[in-house]
């Protein structure tokens, strides 16, 4: 799926975008995209240097074509090196959860995406609490309250679809991540 969408990025997309038990599993599977491919191990990058965060940049490039387990993965290295409880860590972690509730759509868990992205929203809307006193409208170059509004929008435009697959790239009110200077 091509989508009119910048790349963040030049690190190539996976061959296919991993959906348990539909395609073998990236990294346990000898026939994984990411079979025995080194594990990087990053160091924190505060989020004003998020230009220069490859994992993070990767993961919104991921998330855009639809590699949602995958940019989940790549987001997880990032939080993995962030304060959990701060602006960043809860960034990330709603990023994370909205991105797998997304897997969950796509393997016809309508019920799974709902948790997730109710859980994805509160610390989303946490984030946007902190930008408000802070005076942020920008997060990691994100229009994080622009953001939560197309989330919203596109939400608003699925149906009731449980046991079936819902490709969210499918959607023109999908809501991808773009990214401002």
């Amino acid at each position: 799926m091509q989508l009119a969408v910048p790349r963040y990025t030049q690190r190539p997309l996976p061959g296919y975008r991993y959906v348990p038990t539909k395609n073998p599993h990236p990294v346990i599977d000898p026939k994984g995209h990411s079979y025995q491919k080194k594990e990087e191990k990053i160091e924190f990058l505060p989020p004003e240097r998020w230009r220069q965060n490859e994992f993070y940049l990767y993961g919104v490039d991921l998330f855009n074509y639809g590699f949602w387990w995958e940019a989940h993965e790549a987001w997880e290295t990032v939080w993995m090196t962030t304060p959990k409880t701060d602006l960043m860590g809860q960034y990330l972690q709603g990023l994370i959860q909205f991105s797998a509730g997304l897997l969950k759509l796509f393997s016809g868990s309508e019920r799974g995406f709902q948790n997730l992205r109710r859980e994805s929203m509160q610390r989303i809307r946490f984030c946007l609490n902190e930008m408000k006193e802070k005076k942020i409208r920008l997060y990691m170059g994100l229009d994080l309250a622009e953001w939560v509004n197309k989330v919203e929008v596109f939400c608003g435009s699925l149906e009731s679809s449980e046991g079936e697959s819902v490709d969210a790239l499918h959607f023109a009110s999908f809501p991808a991540l773009i990214l401002e200077s």
